[in-house]
């Protein structure tokens, strides 16, 4: 499965270059840029010729076009955030969170761009076009706009200028982010010829237990700040 290559090899990759990504964040960042506008040149060479990759190549294609290697990342940022601070993959996972939201980003514009560009090619084609598509696209789309400025905020660059509470105040959108993004999943994979329950599955118990976990971390801390405060 697809989703299941992409995100060991987004763990590993993470976990074991965990110092070099944070040392050398441009050169990931520009290899990530390369991927990306790779992956538009290639969609688009594909709609007007019709030539398809096949073997490894073609399933990387697939992986970044489709976004696991996006969502891959997110994953990492989210389980970063709600695991035991005190654990040492949680501490290395924590010191490049910026950094992987970063390569989440970035690595998701071929997505976006590209399902848009079928979409129009679907309308200028008089394609029929369900409501469960424009739904999905809609709220992808959404997912998108609530990102950009995360995106934007997590670049030292800007995130330097902010004051502390007012960027903390802003990451809290990650969490209808998340959401939004789980649900796109699920109407995706609703959109599809057959319901593919596994990957349906999959997708449920990594976000089911992200935000079962951070609703336990979350309600420990409140906890002991009320206790902290009497």
């Amino acid at each position: 499965m697809r989703l299941v290559y992409s995100l060991i090899f987004i763990v590993a990759l993470s976990l074991v270059f965990t110092s070099s990504i944070k040392k050398h964040s441009k050169i990931f960042y520009t290899i990530a840029s390369i991927i990306g506008a790779g992956t538009i040149i290639y969609e688009i060479y594909r709609l007007l010729t019709n030539v398809k990759l096949h073997g490894f190549i073609g399933e990387f294609e697939k992986a970044s076009m489709k976004g696991n290697f996006s969502i891959a990342f997110f994953i990492l940022v989210m389980f970063a955030g709600a695991l035991n601070p005190k654990w040492k993959i949680t501490k290395k996972l924590l010191s490049i969170r910026s950094e992987s939201a970063i390569l989440g980003s970035i690595l998701i514009f071929p997505h976006v761009i590209m399902y848009l560009v079928r979409f129009m090619v679907k309308l200028s084609n008089h394609k029929p076009i369900t409501t469960l598509y424009v739904v999905y696209l809609i709220v992808g789309l959404i997912a998108f706009i609530i990102m950009i400025p995360l995106f934007k905020t997590s670049l030292k660059k800007y995130r330097s200028k902010m004051k502390f509470a007012q960027w903390k105040k802003l990451q809290r959108w990650a969490y209808p982010f998340y959401l939004l993004v789980y649900i796109h999943i699920v109407l995706s994979i609703l959109n599809g010829k057959e319901i593919d329950m596994l990957k349906l599955t999959l997708y449920t118990i990594l976000f089911g237990s992200y935000f079962i976990l951070k609703l336990i971390k979350t309600s420990k801390i409140n906890k002991k700040n009320s206790t902290s405060n009497m």
